[in-house]
């Protein structure tokens, strides 16, 4: 908008405005007069611009996107920490207790009468405890004879990052999310922290169902306690409903308007089902690398394409894992040289992902090929 707004545009326009006869040459009585004026205005130049910027949703960042995301209602999902389950022999520890382990506290809670530790810390950088990993009290604990961590329940989450908010905010306003329409159920869904995304399934199970098919941050199926907050948020479940879908059976809202959902309407909120993929394929491994390395380089690579493919294929748009996307993505990993006979579990085919169902990489196996 401002972009001729320079300081050498200004200093220039100022410059020929002069009078006739004075001189302008830099280090002139005029120039030395006018430059440091000009340079002010562009500086302010450069300050009205980033302000424009940051009253629109497509160019504003931080808390100024959180700000026009308020005004249609649409909040940043905030960070949240790991929960994990607990082990333990000899006396039982007390609610409160802190436990501590790979450099991160937790404290201890009771859920629904089972134990779980919750990190103090919030994000990703929590979801780094293997399950038996030892659980040291912070103090002591009378009569505790050892204690260990159980499995992840519940990972944590980052910050909702500028794009991901600013596409929900998108989603909101073209939608628009209303009158418990489709988009509507999507934007209550992505409301819960701990869902990246959510596809809508209506008329699941016949008139008046909706099903809400449930992805964590990273792209894989969303954890249970998640499912079960969006599951309340919605439509709780108060009756024991079911309903059969996909030769399963699965509970299913009372539909008596006690959640966000219209009275009337029975949704369900459901984990996508982990299609797992193992991948396979020969390489020439760089003279720098290591097979370990390179299978490490191909592993990150692959979980990125499967995450970018969960959570940003627009929801009409049919999910294919390919077999030519995957091989790009290899081919420009600096630890290969080249590679051959790239397979999907067994077959070198591309793999459809139904709308229920969530690509998740179960393993890559490169076979190296000797020089």
């Amino acid at each position: 908008m401002f972009e001729d707004k320079t300081y050498e545009n200004i200093l220039a326009e100022t410059l020929a405005a002069a009078p006739p006869g004075v001189d302008i040459r830099q280090g002139s009585i005029f120039y030395d007069a006018v430059a440091g004026a000009c340079f002010k205005i562009a500086s302010y130049y450069a300050d009205l611009r980033t302000a424009f910027d940051l009253v629109f949703i497509e160019t504003a960042v931080g808390e100024y996107l959180d700000q026009k995301g308020a005004e249609y209602g649409i909040y940043r999902n905030p960070a949240t920490s790991a929960w994990y389950g607990l082990t333990y022999e000899g006396a039982e520890p007390a609610v409160g207790e802190r436990f501590f382990a790979e450099g991160l506290y937790f404290t201890l809670r009771n859920v629904d009468g089972q134990f779980r530790l919750e990190a103090e810390d919030v994000g990703t950088g929590t979801n780094i405890i293997e399950a038996g990993t030892p659980a040291v009290p912070v103090n002591n604990i009378g009569g505790l004879a050892a204690a260990a961590f159980g499995p992840l329940i519940e990972p944590g989450v980052d910050v909702e990052g500028d794009e991901d908010y600013r596409q929900r905010i998108r989603e909101k306003i073209a939608g628009p999310a209303e009158n418990g329409n489709r988009q509507h159920y999507k934007t209550w869904c992505e409301e819960v922290s701990g869902v990246g995304r959510a596809r809508i399934i209506p008329l699941f199970a016949g008139e008046n169902t909706v099903m809400g098919v449930l992805l964590g941050g990273d792209g894989t199926p969303a954890a249970e306690p998640v499912v079960e907050r969006v599951q309340v948020y919605i439509d709780p479940i108060t009756r024991g409903g079911t309903v059969e879908y996909g030769g399963k059976t699965i509970p299913i809202g009372d539909g008596l308007g006690n959640g966000t959902a219209n009275i009337g309407a029975h949704f369900a909120a459901a984990a996508a089902e982990a299609l797992h993929i193992s991948v396979s394929f020969s390489a020439l491994i760089a003279s720098t690398s290591t097979k370990a390395e390179a299978t490490a380089q191909a592993t990150e690579a692959i979980t990125e394409y499967l995450k970018g493919l969960a959570l940003d294929t627009p929801d009409d748009v049919p999910i294919v894992v390919r077999i030519s996307a995957i091989g790009a993505r290899l081919a420009a990993l600096p630890s290969l040289l080249d590679y051959s006979n790239l397979t999907f579990n067994g077959a070198a085919e591309n793999i459809e992902v139904r709308e229920t169902q969530v690509a998740v990489l179960r393993e890559v196996t490169l076979n190296e090929i000797v020089r």
